[in-house]
């Protein structure tokens, strides 16, 4: 796979993908509607980057045949405070003795699910040096009936967090997922 930070240039590819009903089955999150929904998030997952140095790649086929052509999904990882959930993200990250926590996000082209494109691509986020030198622990917020991504969460290493520990978002039928630490 090919990771590159998410751009500008991105943006078209971004929208298709987020737009596409097929990429959110058995999520609770709704696709966009509109290009400036997804104008706007990428703007944040740019401004993720200049701030902390790291955050969302875009996903891409390097010599394997077999994929689709363009973009192949979107993954990476950032820290919840930057998605605006400050108070429950504060309050989860208490919860666990971090002062921060690192949320992991995977979106997949639905062409390319099944064929260990997003496996490949989160093991090489959450293999990073740089990312995997900080002493924050990585969590994933998923559905509670998204068998698919909660797989792929089990085969990154997260587990299920303790009942008690609060869901960054507090959406009702999410689950938090923890990767321990190396």
């Amino acid at each position: 796979m090919r990771l590159s930070p998410v751009s500008e240039g991105d943006l078209e590819e971004l929208f298709s993908l987020h737009a596409d009903a097929r990429a959110f089955v058995d999520d609770l999150t709704e696709p966009l509607t509109a290009r400036a929904q997804m104008r706007w998030v990428l703007s944040r997952w740019i401004e993720h980057w200049q701030r902390h140095g790291f955050g969302y790649f875009a996903v891409r086929a390097r010599g394997r045949t077999g994929l689709p052509a363009g973009l192949l999904g979107v993954v990476g990882l950032a820290t919840l405070e930057a998605d605006g959930d400050g108070e429950r993200a504060t309050e989860a990250a208490s919860a666990s003795g971090d002062s921060a926590l690192l949320s992991a996000y995977w979106r997949l082209d639905p062409e390319a699910v099944g064929r260990g494109v997003a496996t490949e691509a989160m093991a090489a986020v959450l293999d990073d040096p740089v990312v995997g030198a900080r002493e924050c622990e990585v969590v994933a917020v998923t559905a509670a009936g998204n068998a698919a991504s909660r797989a792929l969460a089990a085969r990154l290493g997260f587990r299920a967090a303790a009942p008690d520990r609060p869901v960054p978002g507090d959406r009702p039928g999410d689950v938090l997922l923890v990767r321990p630490g190396a």
